[in-house]
C-alpha cells in the first residue's frame, strides 16, 4: 500500500510539472489571468467610485444645498468657516487613527506602496479615503475627487490581487488596473485612465501591461454609465462651436507663452503646497487637529472673498471648483474680468495650500483646472481686450490653460491632452492643448525636476524613474553586469544531485548540459521546491523532468532592455550568459537583482 502511494505521489508531481510547463510554453498563463482579475477590480472600482460620488454629492448638498442659500449654509458667511471646519476635525480624526495613508491627495503614498511595499496596500485605505475625502470636498475643503479615486481604486486592485494570490512582481499591474479604473470611472475618461496608470505608475507601454489596464478602465467606466445612467462630458463647451472657433497656427507664439505661463503657476503651485506642509509639521499641534488649522484658514478666506464680491453664494473656489471651471469655459467668462480671474486663482491656489497641505484629503487635479483656467481665461481676455483675438475665442485660451496647468504640475503631457479631450469633447482644440502641454510640462521640468506627485517620494528617498529610462537600459551591455558561476547538471541526473549541490554552493537555479555540454534548459529553485512539496517522490524524480527547455540564453553583447523583456517572457529570476560567437556553451547567470543594481548605478550617476 504505502509502495503504490508513493508511486501515485510521483506520477502526481510528474504530472503538475509537465502542466506547469506546458502552460509556461504556451505564454498566456500570466496574462490571461490578469485580464480576468483586472475585469473584476473594474468592476468593484466602478462600483466603488459611485458610492463615492454619492457621498460627495449628500455632503454638499447637506452642507451647501443647490440654491443661493440652499444646505447649512443659507447664505451666512461665517457658516464658511464652520462648516469646512467640522469637516477637517472629522477627517483629521479618520486618517490619524484609522488609516494615515488617506492624508493629503494620496497619489505618492500609492506610488510608494507600489516601488517599495510590492503594492501592497490597507485594505482600509478605500473605505476611509472615500469618507475622508467626501467630507473634505463635501464641506468646502479645496481638493479634487483623483487623488482619492486613485487611492480608492489601487487599494481594491493591492486587496484583489492579495486575496487571488497574484505574483508579487504583478502586482505592480493590479494596482495600475486600480488606478486606471478610478480615473476611468469617476471623470468619464477611460482612454485617460489607462494613459493615467501607465505614464504615471508603471512607466511601461507594452502589451502586457497595457491590456489588463484596459480591460479595467473599459469595465469600471461601463460599471459607472449604468449606475448613474448618463455617458455626457463633464465639461460643456458648446460656446466654442457656436462660435465656430477653428485654431490657425498664427496662434502658436500665443500658446507658447501660456503654456510658459501655465509652468511657472505649475512650479508655485507645488511649492507653496509642499512649503504648506512643511509649515504644518513644524507647528506643535495634535496631528489630527492640524486639518482644522486648514479649515480655518480656508473659511476666512472664502469670508474675505464672499463679502468682497458682494454674493451669498459658496465662493467658487470651495471643493472641487467644477462650476468656476466650467463657467470659465462658458459664456459666463465674458462677464468676467482679468482682475476678477487672477483673483480666483491666487485664492484658488492657497485654499488648495491651506486644505491639503494642513492633512486634508483630497486630489490635487481638480484645483490644477481650475487655476489652469483662470489663467488661460485672463490670457485670453487680455488678448480680446488688446484685438489680437476675438473675444469669443478666449474660452479656447481658458481650456488650454486647464490642460497646460495640469500637464505642468503632474509632468503627465499625455494624461493632460487626453483628459481634456474626454472631459470635454471638443476636438477644435485638440492642437493648442497639446503643443501648450508639452511646452508647459517642460518649463515645469526645468524649474524642479519633480512633479507634484515624485517630490514628496524623492524627500522620503525614493527614486522615481521616467519612461526614458529605457535609453539607459539599451545603453548598457550584460558585459557590464555581474555575473554568477552556472551550477550545471545533466538531464539523466537524480532530483537529489540539485539538493546537494544547493547545499554546498548556495546556488538556487541550475543549467542543464548534454554530455556534449550544450545548453538543454534549466532547472529553477522555484521547480526544486514545488517538487519537495511531495518528499516520497524526491528519490525517483530526475533533473530531466523538471527541464524548462524555453528558457532562453543572453550573451554578453546584448543590451539590459532586451535581458529584461527575456526575463519576462521567460518567468524566471536567473538567465544563463552564452558565448557570443556559441549560444550553446554558457559561461554563466544573469540575475535579475544583478541587472536592476547595474542599473540604478547608472540611474545614480546620471542624476547627480
Amino acid at each position: 500500500m504505502t509502495r503504490q502511494l508513493k508511486r501515485f505521489a510521483v506520477r502526481s508531481q510528474r504530472l503538475r510539472i509537465r502542466f506547469r510547463q506546458a502552460i509556461t510554453k504556451i505564454g498566456f498563463a500570466d496574462e490571461t489571468f490578469l485580464v480576468l482579475v483586472s475585469i473584476l477590480i473594474g468592476a468593484a472600482t466602478g462600483i466603488a467610485a459611485h458610492l463615492f460620488f454619492y457621498l460627495i454629492e449628500i455632503a454638499r448638498d447637506y452642507a451647501y444645498g443647490h440654491g443661493e442659500y440652499g444646505g447649512l449654509y443659507a447664505g451666512r458667511a461665517w457658516m464658511l468657516v464652520l462648516l469646512p471646519l467640522i469637516g477637517a476635525i472629522v477627517v483629521g480624526h479618520i486618517t490619524y487613527f484609522f488609516a494615515r495613508e488617506a492624508k493629503g491627495h494620496g497619489v505618492p503614498e500609492v506610488m510608494d506602496a507600489l516601488y517599495r511595499k510590492g503594492g501592497e496596500i490597507r485594505p482600509r485605505v478605500a473605505s476611509a479615503k472615500a469618507v475622508a475625502s467626501a467630507l473634505t470636498i463635501g464641506s468646502g475643503g479645496s481638493a479634487g475627487t483623483e487623488g482619492p479615486i486613485i487611492q480608492i481604486g489601487a487599494a481594491i486592485g493591492s486587496s484583489v490581487g492579495q486575496a487571488l494570490r497574484v505574483q508579487r512582481r504583478q502586482r505592480g499591474i493590479v494596482v495600475a488596473c486600480g488606478v486606471s479604473a478610478g480615473i476611468a470611472a469617476i471623470f468619464n475618461a477611460p482612454i485617460a485612465g489607462v494613459l493615467f496608470a501607465l505614464e504615471i505608475f508603471l512607466k511601461d507601454f507594452s502589451f502586457r501591461t497595457f491590456s489588463p489596464v484596459v480591460f479595467s478602465s473599459v469595465i469600471s467606466c461601463s460599471v459607472m454609465h449604468a449606475l448613474r445612467l448618463e455617458d455626457a462630458a463633464i465639461f460643456e463647451v458648446q460656446v466654442l462651436r457656436e462660435a465656430g472657433y477653428e485654431f490657425v497656427g498664427v496662434e502658436l507664439p500665443l500658446f507658447l507663452i501660456l503654456g510658459v505661463i501655465s509652468a511657472l503657476a505649475a512650479v508655485v503651485f507645488i511649492r507653496g503646497l509642499y512649503l504648506t506642509e512643511d509649515l504644518a509639521d513644524r507647528i506643535k499641534f495634535p496631528e489630527q487637529f492640524k486639518p482644522a488649522l486648514g479649515a480655518i484658514g480656508l473659511g476666512i478666506t472664502g469670508m474675505a472673498y464672499v463679502w468682497s464680491a458682494g454674493s451669498h453664494q459658496m465662493p467658487g473656489f470651495f471643493g472641487n471648483g467644477y462650476p468656476a471651471i466650467q463657467a470659465t469655459l462658458g459664456r459666463d467668462l465674458f462677464q468676467m474680468t482679468i482682475i476678477g480671474l487672477l483673483v480666483l486663482f491666487a485664492v484658488k491656489l492657497l485654499a488648495t495650500c491651506f486644505t491639503l497641505g494642513s492633512g486634508g484629503s483630497g486630489g490635487v487635479f481638480a484645483p490644477s483646472l481650475l487655476l489652469g483656467a483662470t489663467l488661460g481665461g485672463a490670457f485670453g481676455l487680455t488678448l480680446a481686450k488688446l484685438g489680437v483675438i476675438h473675444v469669443s475665442s478666449a474660452n479656447a485660451y481658458a481650456l488650454v490653460g486647464a490642460a497646460a496647468l495640469v500637464a505642468g504640475t503632474t509632468h503627465a503631457p499625455l494624461t493632460a491632452i487626453v483628459m481634456l479631450y474626454e472631459m470635454t469633447r471638443e476636438p477644435k482644440v485638440i492642437l493648442p492643448v497639446m503643443f501648450a502641454a508639452i511646452i508647459a510640462t517642460a518649463g515645469a521640468q526645468f524649474l524642479l525636476r519633480d512633479s507634484i506627485y515624485t517630490l514628496k517620494l524623492r524627500r522620503r528617498g525614493v527614486r522615481v524613474g521616467t519612461v526614458t529610462d529605457l535609453t539607459i537600459l539599451r545603453r548598457i551591455t550584460v558585459d557590464e553586469v555581474d555575473r554568477m558561476r552556472a551550477q550545471c547538471v545533466h538531464p539523466e541526473d537524480p532530483l537529489q544531485i540539485l539538493i546537494q549541490v544547493a547545499g554546498q554552493t548556495d546556488a538556487v537555479d541550475f543549467v542543464v548540459v548534454d554530455e556534449r555540454g550544450i545548453y538543454q534548459g534549466m532547472v529553477t529553485g522555484q521547480d526544486v521546491r514545488t517538487a519537495l512539496l511531495q518528499p516520497e517522490a524526491v528519490s525517483l524524480l530526475l533533473v530531466g523532468e523538471l527541464l524548462r527547455s524555453g528558457v532562453p540564453t543572453v550573451t554578453t553583447r546584448e543590451t539590459l532592455d532586451v535581458v529584461l523583456d527575456k526575463f519576462a517572457r521567460s518567468d524566471v529570476e536567473s538567465l544563463p550568459v552564452a558565448d557570443p560567437t556559441d549560444s550553446t556553451h554558457v559561461e554563466g547567470l544573469i540575475t535579475r537583482q544583478a541587472v536592476m543594481r547595474r542599473y540604478q548605478e547608472e540611474l545614480d550617476r546620471q542624476t547627480r
